[in-house]
């Protein structure tokens, strides 16, 4: 069980008012949007493809954050009250240009246009990768953030200084940093590992001895709801997992294999030959123009040390992680045996 996990803690309701969420048709987005939907709430949803189905009470608004005029338009088409900007290059593959023209340059658009668009209230998602892959034991919102390592997490990190400085210029920003989110749908977390077990073509690093942040995705809407709600919580700080100092990557898979009905991984391989696989992978992808299976900034980013100190959201917002690890993976269950 996770540590302190709530089951019964109620579900942060969004306050009355109308929103924006860029990334609408990501998994953390789209999670979102019916959240806000379900509560009654006007949103725009902004991305750069439409989703499947457009719910009703919801304006989609196609726009590549990396156009500011673009961007400008779209937020200034409608009111807003509150807006989450989730929008992000993710991945461990791709130049670093594409990473930074969205997760910094892209950051920037949208957060002046909604500063200047009067928003009440911005959240900024960061991430925990902001912090480095050795944050510490513990460590809370005073380390990084760090524009280093591969591209994603340097980017985010950058998207990150971005946000603190329109806060330092008085601009309504939250900025909230997730851990390793999941759910049904999670693609990195969920999705993309099943798939790699029911092949059997799972491989464990040094064991699976990194560090898994696992925060399931209702836990972290919950934080992100209440930081909207907060006004003490504008020039703030937050780190969102579920508050688990010592589940480990090797745990969380043997236990989605058990929950997705697959055989567990059982196949271990040294960092070092690891990181040789990959850049073999890497060679070829740049020949072939495919994505490689799995890149050396992935192996560093699976052997991942140290944890993540949840006590500022608990104090400053109310929150409490109120689906544990244990409901996260009967929820994944109940899935794959509907599926």
């Amino acid at each position: 069980m996770t540590p302190d996990a709530n089951e019964d803690h109620t579900a942060a309701a969004p306050a009355p008012g109308r929103y924006l969420v860029t990334g609408a048709t990501g998994f953390v987005g789209a999670h979102l949007v019916r959240r806000l939907v379900a509560a009654g709430c006007e949103v725009t949803a902004l991305d750069v493809a439409p989703p499947p189905v457009i719910p009703a009470g919801v304006r989609y608004v196609r726009c590549d954050l990396r156009d500011r005029d673009a961007v400008r338009g779209a937020i200034a088409g409608g009111s807003v009250d509150y807006a989450v900007h989730l929008a992000a290059r993710v991945g461990d593959w791709g130049s670093f240009a594409d990473f930074e023209a969205i997760n910094v340059t892209g950051t920037r658009h949208v957060l002046e246009a909604l500063t200047d668009a009067g928003a009440r209230r911005v959240v900024h998602i960061s991430s925990i990768a902001a912090m480095g892959l050795d944050a510490g034991d513990g460590a809370d919102e005073r380390v990084g953030p760090f524009a280093a390592g591969d591209a994603y997490s340097a980017t985010k990190g950058a998207g990150e200084m971005v946000a603190r400085e329109l806060q330092r210029g008085g601009a309504p920003v939250v900025i909230v940093r997730p851990g390793d989110v999941y759910g049904v749908g999670s693609v990195p977390w969920v999705v993309r590992p099943v798939q790699l077990m029911r092949e059997g073509k799972m491989i464990l690093v040094d064991g699976g001895r990194g560090h898994f942040a696992h925060a399931h995705v209702d836990n972290v809407l919950d934080g992100v709801l209440l930081a909207l709600a907060h006004e003490k919580a504008t020039g703030e700080t937050v780190i969102l997992t579920d508050g688990d100092a010592h589940c480990t990557i090797g745990d969380y898979f043997t236990r989605l294999a058990d929950a997705a009905g697959v055989a567990r991984p059982t196949r271990s391989a040294p960092r070092a030959v690891a990181k040789a696989v990959a850049l073999g992978f890497e060679t070829v992808a740049r020949i072939t123009k495919r994505p490689p299976a799995f890149t050396r900034a992935a192996v560093d980013f699976v052997l991942r040390r140290g944890s993540f100190d949840v006590s500022k959201a608990r104090t400053l917002l109310g929150w409490a992680p109120r689906v544990s690890l244990d409901a996260g993976l009967a929820q994944l269950k109940a899935h794959y045996q509907a599926s």
